[in-house]
Order: C-alpha cells, then sequence, then structure tokens
C-alpha cells in the first residue's frame, strides 16, 4: 500500500520486527471487538519474547518456539500484515505482505507515513484509523493503494491497537487484505446492471420474477416499472390475488398453459404470454408481453422475465386489420366498377370507339383513385376531385366556372363523383356545351344550415351553357345509369337530370351528415 515518493525513498535502519507470534495475538477474537492486550519487548531484556510466550503457552502450549510455524503461516498469507509506531510510521512489514505489495527492499520504506502510502478518499481513511488505535479503537475501511511497483490495488484494511502492560497502546496493527479481483468484479457487475437497467428503460420493460413450488406460486417480485404495467404501483408490494384481478378476464385463460408449456419437461423453459390489463389507478388498459426463464431450482422453479407495454403494437396491428379489410373491400368494389364499365362499353360494333371509351373511363378511375391514395383513403375536398375529373378536358380558354365552400368528401364519394364528373364532361365535350367553341359549363354547389344532428343540405349542379340544342335521348347509356344510379346512391340523394333547350342540367340533391358519420 505504497506510492510515489515513499518508494523512492531510502533509509537503512536497524530491524525492529516483532515476533510473529505476537501478531497472532493482536487480532482481537472477542465479540465485541476489544483490543487484546500484547506487551511489547522491552530495551534491555535478553529475551524479548519472553512474556508473549507466557501467554501462548497459557493459550497453546504446542505454540512455544514453533516459530518456524508462525513464520510459515505469514509467509503464505495473502494478507499484509504491519505495525505500525503511535504516530502511523512504518516499522514492520510480514513476508507474505511484502510479496503481495511486491517490495524488495523493505528498509527502504521503514518509518515512512503509512497514511501517505493510500490515494484520494484512502488517505483520509488511514489517517482516521491511526488516530483511533492511537485512542485504543479498532477501525476498518477500504481503500486503493498502488504497489511498490507501481500496480494499482484495493483493499480492505483493519487497524486495531496494540496494548503494553498499562493497558495503553503501544503500536498499531494493521492488516490488508487484497481485494481488487472481487472490487473489478463488483465494479463489472455494477457496470452490467447500469447497461441493463439503462437498456430496460430505453426498451421501457419492467422486471419480475417468482419461485413455483409444486405447481404454487410462492413468491412474486417485480420492479417499479413492472409494477405499474402489472395493475399495482411503484413501491407497492405485489400479490398474486392483485395480479390475478389486474388481468383482463377474456385473457386470464392464456396464463395458465403458458406456464405449463414453461414448465414441462419437454420444453424449453420459456415463457412467453401477451395480455390485457384492466385500467387501474387512473392508467388505461393496456396489453403487455410478458417473457421469462424458468430456472430449476432445489425447492422449485424461479422464473425470472420481462414486461413491457405492447399496446400501441397490438392497436397499430388492430388498425392494419382494419386497413387490410377496407383495402380487399375497395378491390372488390373498384373491380366490380371496372367489370359494369367493360360490359357496358362494349356493347355495340364500333370496337374502336369503343376502346377509346374504356380506356377514358379507366383512367378518370385511377384518377379518383390518386387522389383517395395521397389522402390515405380518408377523403378527399370536393374542389380536387373536381379538378382532377375536368383537367383533360380543359382547353386554351377556361371553359369551366366553378364554385361552392371547401367540402370533404368520403371516399366512396369522391370515387363516384369523379366518374360522374368524367361522363357529363365526356358528353358535354362530344354532343353538349363543349362541343363548341363558345360553350361553358358553370359547377357550382352549396350547403345548408346544420340540423339538430348535424347534417347539412347539400345542392350540386352542373349547368351546360352555350352549346348546342339538346333533347332528352331515347336510350339510356352507362354514362347516365353512373349519374342517375352510382352518383346518387354513394351521396344517399337524389340526381336530376334536366335536358333543358339551352343544355343539360345535372342537379344532386343530398344531406350531408359529418364525414364521420357517412357510410
Amino acid at each position: 500500500m505504497v506510492s510515489g515518493h515513499q518508494w523512492t525513498r531510502l533509509e537503512h535502519g536497524q530491524n525492529a520486527e516483532v515476533p510473529l507470534k505476537r501478531l497472532l495475538m493482536s487480532v482481537p477474537s472477542n465479540p465485541d471487538k476489544r483490543p487484546v492486550p500484547v506487551p511489547m519487548p522491552q530495551a534491555g531484556n535478553a529475551d524479548p519474547t519472553a512474556s508473549l510466550k507466557q501467554e501462548l503457552k497459557a493459550a497453546d502450549p504446542a505454540l512455544i518456539g514453533n516459530d518456524a510455524l508462525l513464520a510459515a503461516v505469514f509467509s503464505g498469507s495473502g494478507d499484509c500484515v504491519k505495525i505500525l509506531d503511535l504516530d502511523g510510521r512504518l516499522q514492520f512489514m510480514s513476508d507474505g505482505g511484502k510479496r503481495v505489495m511486491e517490495v524488495e527492499n523493505f528498509s527502504a520504506i521503514k518509518g515512512c507515513p503509512w497514511p501517505d502510502f493510500w490515494v484520494d478518499e484512502g488517505n483520509i481513511a488511514a489517517r482516521e484509523a491511526v488516530e483511533d488505535a492511537r485512542n485504543g479503537k479498532t477501525a476498518h475501511f477500504v481503500g486503493s493503494a498502488n504497489t511498490a511497483k507501481g500496480n494499482p490495488r484495493y483493499w480492505d484494511v483493519q487497524v486495531m491497537p496494540i496494548l503494553g502492560p498499562d493497558g495503553k497502546p503501544t503500536h498499531i496493527l494493521s492488516i490488508s487484505r487484497d481485494i481488487s479481483e472481487i472490487r473489478l468484479a463488483e465494479l463489472a457487475l455494477r457496470e452490467s446492471e447500469l447497461r441493463l437497467k439503462l437498456a430496460l428503460a430505453a426498451a421501457q420493460m419492467g422486471v419480475w420474477e417468482t419461485h413455483v413450488v409444486n405447481g404454487e406460486f410462492v413468491s412474486l417480485r417485480r420492479d417499479d416499472r413492472a409494477n405499474l404495467l402489472l395493475g399495482g404501483m411503484p413501491g407497492e408490494a405485489p400479490t398474486f390475488e392483485g395480479f390475478a384481478s389486474s388481468v383482463h378476464p377474456d385473457d386470464r385463460y392464456l396464463l395458465q398453459p403458458a406456464a405449463d408449456r414453461a414448465l414441462a419437461d419437454d420444453g424449453d423453459g420459456v415463457l412467453d404470454v401477451e395480455y390485457r390489463i384492466l385500467a387501474h389507478h387512473d392508467q388505461p388498459e393496456r396489453w403487455v408481453h410478458a417473457r421469462a426463464q424458468a430456472i430449476p431450482m432445489g425447492n422449485g422453479t424461479r422464473f425470472i422475465g420481462t414486461v413491457r407495454d405492447i399496446s400501441e403494437r397490438k392497436e397499430a396491428e388492430a388498425r392494419q386489420r382494419i386497413l387490410s379489410g377496407e383495402l380487399q373491400h375497395r378491390i372488390k368494389n373498384s373491380l366490380a366498377i371496372v367489370s359494369a364499365i367493360a360490359s357496358q362499353t362494349f356493347k355495340g360494333d364500333d370496337v374502336a370507339e369503343r376502346k377509346k371509351a374504356f380506356t377514358s373511363r379507366l383512367e378518370a378511375l385511377a384518377q379518383a383513385h390518386d387522389i383517395l391514395t395521397a389522402a390515405a383513403w380518408k377523403g378527399a375536398l370536393i374542389r380536387t376531385v373536381i379538378n382532377s375529373a375536368l383537367g383533360p378536358h380543359r382547353s386554351a380558354h377556361e371553359v369551366f366556372e366553378i364554385d361552392g365552400p371547401d367540402l370533404e368528401l368520403s371516399a366512396k364519394q369522391a370515387l363516384s363523383m369523379g366518374l360522374a364528373l368524367h361522363e357529363l364532361a365526356t358528353n358535354a365535350v362530344k354532343y353538349g356545351a363543349l362541343s363548341k367553341a363558345s360553350g361553358r359549363v358553370r359547377i357550382a354547389w352549396s350547403l345548408g344550415r346544420p340540423d339538430q344532428a348535424g347534417g347539412q343540405q347539400f345542392t350540386f349542379t352542373w349547368h351546360e351553357i352555350g352549346g348546342p340544342s339538346v333533347a332528352t335521348p331515347t336510350a339510356s347509356g352507362f354514362g347516365s345509369r353512373v349519374i342517375r344510379s352510382v352518383f346518387a346512391a354513394d351521396f344517399e340523394g337524389t340526381v336530376h337530370l334536366d335536358y333543358a333547350p339551352d343544355g343539360l342540367v345535372c342537379t344532386l340533391t343530398a344531406r350531408l351528415l359529418p364525414l364521420g358519420d357517412r357510410s
């Protein structure tokens, strides 16, 4: 336990080492740790160990004259035994101590202040220990000190007084044990625990463990996060009754089979189960995922595991199932629309013209799909739907007058309006107002005041102006059927087609509920 300048100090003097038998007697063995009087040799005595031998004889006659045995004990010991004077200066070090401290020349450090060999908090603790021993007290501390060769070590230190015949301290005994490996293991364990704690916190996982004996759960431990996730509160002692009552009744049947599988002789010992915890302590109902490893023990099995909140994942899975169902429904609807378009379009002999019409209608359907996809199929603004449907029919001079308040359509309404506008615009180009350079179309819509249920009267008008004189057709084509049936049905309203001499007027009248209430 020496470092720095102490190892470079060379001081030679008389070897005043105390007989090793005396050191054994100096270690207090009484329960209250009172110092045991150990007489020190007096100057001028012919036999400085005489009084010690008398005491050893009373303790164990076999030790008398067996200095070789005691020397072997101290030499083989990994402890560093030292004797200090009352000022805390180093007077003696055992052979085993010199070995663990890597001391090759004890005379170079003999007489040096022992507390100076310690660093940081150890220096303060060593000074306090010397003061305690000087006052007849024992002391203990753990600290850091380098060996004579500069290698860092960590030590567990006992310090106690050596009492003279008058019962007063004459010297100080220090026994230091190298606990560097233990200390490093402790530090590694703390670092590992810290990493685990940080990882669990980052993953928002709680830790729990339970003991199973003869199929019965006999103990339960949880950290604060697990307590909160599993129906308790931080700091609360968990109980099996409290846990069982916190599990959703529909999920309780999942727990026992999961435990049985983990405990089965042919199983892998892994408990893995997902279940719901009821709302508690202002916490909402949540889904949790518990996973644990079964560890066989002499008196049963111990489960050590984690639990984490998977509510967001479960909600996402539920949304995905809904979206998948909606997608399947929409695909079927789209295929039905395509099939209807095909069957109606290809009636007649003019295949080239029918093919062109079919392609045009599919493009209109695709444009409506693009708008809805961009909005995640939640709906679309009416003006966006109108502009998209009429885009292919716009010319250098504006032929469409569009006027109306902001309004969001449902996905179904947006699709049917897109198809209806495509049919109206195509018909206007062929036979109506847009077949003349002077023709134009006025598109307008309005909303009435909300009623008690939040519904509003919706009126949508397509009015062709400046085109050729029109007459009511003798047969109903695909376009008119889309407008009269699909357009009206998807808005849950009615459509009126007025073939006025100065231009077609198409009017949709419907009661619009708030978007979330529309079918």
